[in-house]
């Protein structure tokens, strides 16, 4: 997180958005990220729809409230917005749209969007090879175990995701699933909803690093800017 969040300060200062700049963190959850970009000199905002990840980021000091990312109620407020993954859950087409459509209104002239999402054409190679992910580490509270399966929807690139977590501690086992469903992107996709948007410029690579080329993750990183004044 901390290599990320320096690698999103560099980029907006390459922008010319420096400290004391207002950003926007669209689906702040927890204000983990929020709380570091903070750190490097941003006047940082966190949205989110969940109120309970709300409190968590509330007890970080983010300051942060709840709210649609569709529906952002503050117009050219913003000299960045940040939203990482949250895009994977917009499942339906004008919703998408209409998304990256807030994210442009919210922004000053010259504002620049930083945006993650999972890449289909890298997902589907990924998963169709390794469908089932499972990993266990040992923690303070005892030996976790996280199962992650994924079914494909090839025709929707729609991912239809069961994870399973269990805690073992003692002789207790504590289970708890959580199934949901993400849609990836392709890079056209983005490339077009991002200029119907309002975007002009756009720039494209696998992760929070300009060492990584695009395609060499499922992650698709893009840097969006707005026109200047």
């Amino acid at each position: 997180m901390a290599r990320e969040c320096a690698w999103v300060a560099a980029t907006l200062t390459a922008h010319d958005i420096g400290h004391g700049a207002c950003v926007l963190d669209a689906g702040c959850a927890t204000g983990r990220y929020a709380q570091a970009l903070g750190g490097h000199g941003y006047r940082v905002t966190g949205i989110d729809r969940a109120w309970e990840l709300l409190a968590v980021a509330h007890g970080r000091g983010v300051r942060c409230a709840a709210a649609d990312l569709a529906a952002l109620p503050l117009r050219r407020a913003f000299d960045a917005v940040l939203c990482r993954g949250v895009l994977n859950d917009v499942l339906d087409d004008d919703a998408r749209r209409a998304v990256l459509r807030a994210f442009a209104g919210a922004l000053t002239a010259g504002g620049v969007l930083v945006l993650d999402v999972r890449d289909w054409d890298a997902t589907l190679r990924r998963k169709s090879a390794e469908p089932v992910h499972e990993r266990t580490v040992e923690t303070e509270r005892g030996r976790l175990t996280f199962r992650s399966e994924t079914r494909l929807e090839v025709a929707t690139r729609r991912m239809l995701i069961a994870e399973r977590h269990a805690l073992v501690r003692g002789g207790d086992t504590h289970e708890a699933t959580h199934d949901f469903v993400m849609r990836c992107w392709t890079r056209d996709e983005l490339q077009q909803r991002l200029g119907e948007a309002g975007f002009v410029s756009v720039e494209c690579r696998g992760a929070y690093d300009d060492a990584v080329p695009l395609g060499a993750t499922d992650r698709i990183v893009a840097v969006a800017g707005m026109l200047r004044a």
